[in-house]
């Protein structure tokens, strides 16, 4: 049987793994959600469909062009 000390350490470092692992991949889903928002942001202002003031929430921005458009 390992002492207690080993056993720790050795849980120790497969959790530093695991989060290493999740770190890594939450980075690579953030970075993927950016580049989306960028592409559909730009897709929107290339249509003429959205205006966006970077202090202005986006959502507000949206449904006011969509209001301005069905009058």
């Amino acid at each position: 049987m390992k002492n207690p000390i080993e056993s720790i350490q050795q849980f120790c470092l497969i959790r530093l793994e695991i989060l290493k692992t999740r770190e890594l991949r939450l980075h690579k889903e953030i970075e993927d959600c950016k580049i989306q928002k960028e592409f559909l942001l730009q897709l929107l202002k290339d249509i003429g469909e959205l205006r966006t003031d970077p202090n202005e929430n986006l959502i507000s921005n949206f449904i006011k062009t969509v209001r301005r458009n069905h009058k």
